[in-house]
């Protein structure tokens, strides 16, 4: 499949724009290749919806309240594909470290910081496919709005 996608100068270019995401490698930037060329008009929460990561509420006036949790209607596929480079994202890239360790001190569960890690990487993927750009370590800093010591005590 790789050799398939840098065969073609485009899919080549949108191949090293998803993989310049640290944590990112060949099969799961295959994979997001894959979800992205299947559904080529799919806005960002189709793209969620389509790897099953949205988020289903169940209740029923006031008698019912369930835990909030993934749909897993999508391909899971993707999410199998994504789960190991959502773990070494966490560890080697800073911005995810930074967010992951957010959700932990806000007491959500480890599982819950790495589904929201792993929808996170998978929108940041669609938005460089989109845009033909790679991972910009400053644009995603100052959209975040996070300073430059909290970066370095996460690296």
């Amino acid at each position: 499949m790789k050799s398939l996608i840098i065969s073609d100068e485009i899919m080549a270019l949108k191949f090293e724009n998803i993989t310049s995401i640290v944590g990112v490698g060949d099969r799961a930037g295959i994979a997001l290749i894959h979800l992205f060329i299947s559904y080529p008009d799919a806005n960002r929460q189709e793209i969620v919806a389509l790897s099953g990561l949205d988020a289903i509420e169940n209740t029923s006036g006031t008698s019912v309240q369930k835990r909030t949790r993934i749909s897993k209607r999508g391909s899971a596929i993707y999410r199998s594909m994504l789960f190991m480079p959502v773990l070494s994202s966490i560890q080697h890239n800073p911005y995810m470290k930074l967010f992951y360790d957010r959700l932990k001190s806000n007491g959500k569960h480890s599982t819950l910081a790495q589904i929201a890690v792993m929808r996170k990487m998978i929108l940041i993927a669609h938005s460089l496919y989109k845009n033909d750009v790679k991972f910009d370590n400053k644009l995603y800093e100052k959209n975040l709005g996070w300073k430059e010591q909290d970066i370095e005590k996460a690296a």
